[in-house]
């Protein structure tokens, strides 16, 4: 499968160390990103995933941002994104419409 990337890994890379500058700067080191446009500026993810939980997070001590989100969506991250694949991660698929437990719950184990 070929997909032309809009911007180079340079450019992304640049996105994410600008970010993480304003981050310090404001006192914080997590960030976590759930919009898609957002999502989207800061590592290329493009996916039709949006209707599901899923985020980008941004820790100052990570060198890439993290993809979190539904496992069978991950193949998009892979492919629109130049995360490593240790920065994917697939939520556990028994979370999704879980009547008491949110796929976020899992988020915060990572």
């Amino acid at each position: 499968m070929s997909y032309s990337k809009p911007f180079s890994r340079t450019e992304y890379e640049q996105r994410v160390n600008t970010v993480k500058q304003r981050m310090q700067a404001a006192g914080f080191d997590l960030l976590i990103c759930q919009d898609p446009a957002s999502m989207g500026w800061l590592t290329g993810f493009d996916g039709w995933s949006f209707y599901t939980p899923q985020a980008v997070l941004l820790h100052l001590e990570e060198a890439s941002p993290i993809w979190f989100g539904r496992a069978q969506d991950a193949k998009s991250a892979r492919i629109t994104t130049d995360l490593p694949d240790e920065n994917i991660v697939g939520l556990s698929e028994p979370l999704v419409h879980h009547p008491t437990q949110h796929p976020f719950d899992e988020l915060c184990e990572l």
